[in-house]
């Protein structure tokens, strides 16, 4: 059943192409935060510095993203991406002159501008697919196939950035960032036919935060942000305190990889329960899931602990995605999409912030206290919204 449905979705090569792109396009989503300190570290040695130019990105693109998605719903994705991109380089572009001049006041402006014109291509991927396959079973494995490919992205990006970086310069791996959203969302851009038409009447519409069951999933967006923000620097932390850095990366990535293999057989799977049900019963798998975290000790248990608690969180995002799908109108879905990025950004940037105070202070284990809260708050939130859901879900059991 799997196989079938991700073979028919792949079949058309119009599909292939859009996915592909889009996941080029995407790779920069996991390679810039680190690539960025890197490159400022290498000329100024402040971690404090590179966060805050790393810290402007995030809130610029979480504040941006969904206004992007309105204009591309408004005026058509490619329309929108092409300038969006070339800003969005322009700015990272100024962040490399700033280190290379020493003109560092330039950093906070540049970062700016490379954040509000940071592309949404997750968000306007799924919105493809929504066009293509919305309303019916396909989209959960369309969404699958998409959460799969983030779950890549996060484990080949900092590899990606970290081995140019290494190997050449920080300098060249941040290029390697825009050279990989240039090519990727050039590419998207230009795919025409398989983008959702326009608004046929792109006059103003109300904000889609009117929406009463969207607010509750994008808090719990939100906190799902600040659990995998808190989880990588805290994971961080661990490593250091084993005497042994190189591991954050191997644990960091287990996560990713529970999340990989979950979030595909979630796709594939023919569910009976309803979307609400769904929603609250994988929040609660990720809320127990997070607790070992905060009880296990060695490398080896670490990544056990680190795979089950991976393990809920692409298929709760991929119910995250299919609720926003159904509760926003079908001309609008990349700004319905890019509001959970956002809520995901923030909550990123939060729980970066809370874990890094708590590691300083009392140690990686007491950090992981933060994930541990933020899971539970976060099936509060699912319980919350499943009032507002629960007629949506329906119409996708």
């Amino acid at each position: 059943m799997a196989d079938n449905e991700f073979k028919a979705l792949l079949a058309p090569p119009e599909a292939r192409r859009f996915v592909l792109a889009g996941f080029v396009g995407r790779l920069q989503m996991s390679m810039l935060g680190i690539a960025t300190i890197l490159l400022v570290t290498s000329a100024t040695g402040s971690y404090g510095l590179a966060g805050a130019v790393g810290g402007t990105i995030l809130l610029a693109q979480a504040f941006a993203a969904p206004r992007i998605g309105r204009l591309g719903d408004r005026l058509g994705q490619g329309r929108v991406l092409r300038p969006v991109l070339l800003l969005h380089a322009a700015g990272l572009a100024g962040i490399m002159v700033a280190v290379a001049t020493g003109t560092l006041w330039l950093l906070f402006p540049s970062a700016a501008l490379a954040g509000v014109a940071f592309p949404p291509l997750g968000p306007m991927v799924r919105a493809r697919w929504t066009a293509r396959v919305g309303g019916t079973p396909m989209l959960k494995a369309a969404f699958s196939i998409e959460s799969a490919i983030d779950e890549v992205v996060y484990i080949v990006g900092p590899v990606i950035a970290t081995t140019v970086a290494a190997a050449l310069s920080p300098s060249v791996g941040y290029l390697a960032c825009m050279l990989l959203t240039l090519a990727g969302g050039l590419a998207f851009a230009a795919m025409r036919r398989t983008e959702p038409p326009p608004l046929a009447d792109p006059g103003p519409r109300p904000s889609l935060l009117r929406i009463a069951a969207l607010r509750p999933t994008l808090v719990f967006g939100l906190l799902l942000g600040v659990i995998l923000g808190a989880t990588e620097i805290a994971m961080v932390g661990y490593a250091a305190d084993l005497g042994a850095t190189a591991l954050a990366g191997p644990l960091v990535g287990a996560l990713s990889v529970g999340s990989l293999a979950t979030g595909l057989v979630y796709g594939g799977r023919r569910w009976s329960s309803t979307l609400s049900q769904r929603f609250v019963a994988f929040a609660a798998c990720l809320a127990a899931g997070l607790i070992p975290l905060t009880m296990v000790t060695g490398a080896p248990m670490m990544a056990l602990a680190s795979f089950v608690a991976g393990a809920a969180i692409a298929p709760t995002l991929i119910v995250v995605y299919e609720i926003v799908e159904s509760l926003v109108p079908g001309e609008r879905s990349s700004e319905g999409f890019a509001w959970v990025q956002s809520a995901l950004v923030i909550g990123l940037a939060v729980g970066v912030q809370l874990a890094g105070q708590m590691t300083d202070a009392y140690g990686a284990h007491v950090a992981f206290r933060v994930v541990a809260v933020a899971g539970a708050v976060a099936f509060v939130a699912a319980v919350a919204s499943t009032q507002h859901v629960r007629a949506a879900a329906e119409v996708l059991r």
